[in-house]
């Protein structure tokens, strides 16, 4: 399924944090960084708040009832880590794995912009990305850069974080748990 935009509550237009990780990230194993070409320039994270999604929102999963799923970003521990986003998530809006557990945020950044100019790349196991660029969509505490992967789970596709320092492939949140797959996609430019 290619992500598709969707909007739904009134968006907040304050810019997110900026478009690449880290940028004092000790990992040399990192995607070049520079300026923003075009295809990064075509998005932007667009704060939102308490399960408000902004207009031209990245749908990149999907619940089993057919709900969608919204690439969001948001702050935690340190760290700035990709997961979901929609107004039917309860507590906030905006859910994470982290450390074992669901963790719910009602601050976050939803990725906004054309959708057709995006795909998702298949994966198995650690990450590799020495095919494609895929987006940097955040950092852990550490550094290690954090992009938006989604997987095929209880017939539903969930949004979640994966990095090549992340050895179980992806993490994502699910029934109040947080969750791991090896076999994944993650999302790129075309």
């Amino acid at each position: 399924m290619e992500p598709q935009g969707y909007g739904y509550g009134a968006p907040n237009r304050q810019q997110g944090p900026p478009p690449m990780g880290n940028p004092h990230s000790p990992n040399q194993n990192r995607p070049p960084q520079g300026p923003p070409n075009s295809q990064q320039a075509a998005f932007q994270w667009v704060m939102a708040t308490d399960g408000s999604i902004p207009p031209n929102a990245v749908q990149g999963g999907v619940e089993k009832d057919g709900t969608p799923l919204f690439i969001a970003r948001s702050f935690y521990k340190g760290g700035l880590h990709p997961g979901k986003a929609g107004p039917h998530l309860e507590g906030g809006g905006f859910l994470i794995g982290y450390g074992g557990k669901e963790v719910k945020i009602n601050e976050y950044f939803v990725l906004c912009g054309d959708a057709s100019r995006l795909r998702w790349v298949e994966q198995h196991g650690i990450l590799d990305i020495s095919n494609f660029r895929p987006i940097e969509a955040g950092h852990e505490e550490t550094g290690e850069p954090l992009f938006v992967a989604k997987t095929l789970y209880e017939g539903s596709q969930q949004i979640g974080k994966c990095g090549q320092h992340l050895k179980q492939g992806m993490s994502f949140s699910y029934g109040k748990k947080e969750r791991n797959s090896s076999n994944y996609m993650v999302l790129a430019y075309v």
